[in-house]
């Protein structure tokens, strides 16, 4: 192998551990961005009839959660009738969003928990209804 072969081989494997290295840390802090994106979301478009005292809607506590069975069914819920007088009116992404915002919020999943159309059916919520 030539020295240039052999420098080039050094070179990508270098590439290589810097990049497998980097990976996780770039994937935690997009995670961290999108949870932080989801949280702005509902305060910006659900807490106002949720959150505040008298709202129109229901506190959304653990318990209250937990009654739809799995992340699944409480997405079909909220896509189907919400945002008040305007159900499906947001896209999916943005329905999975606060399906997310709330389960972690509520300690119904870890914070580094994917919620989406692939998991939420395995998301059980019966935990919450403690």
């Amino acid at each position: 192998m030539s020295k240039r072969a052999g420098a080039a081989l050094v070179a990508g494997v270098i590439l290589i551990t810097a990049v497998a290295l980097l990976l996780p840390r770039l994937s935690q802090e997009r995670r961290a961005q999108e949870r932080a994106m989801a949280a702005q979301f509902y305060q910006g478009r659900c807490a106002m009839c949720h959150e505040v005292e008298g709202g129109i809607g229901p506190r959304l506590d653990a318990r209250v959660l937990a009654s739809y069975g799995t992340a699944q069914r409480l997405f079909n819920y909220i896509r189907l009738a919400m945002p008040y007088g305007a159900p499906r009116t947001l896209s999916n992404e943005e329905y999975w969003r606060s399906v997310g915002h709330l389960l972690r919020s509520r300690g119904l999943v870890p914070e580094d928990a994917v919620v989406n159309g692939e998991t939420a059916e395995g998301i059980s919520l019966e935990a919450g209804a403690s």
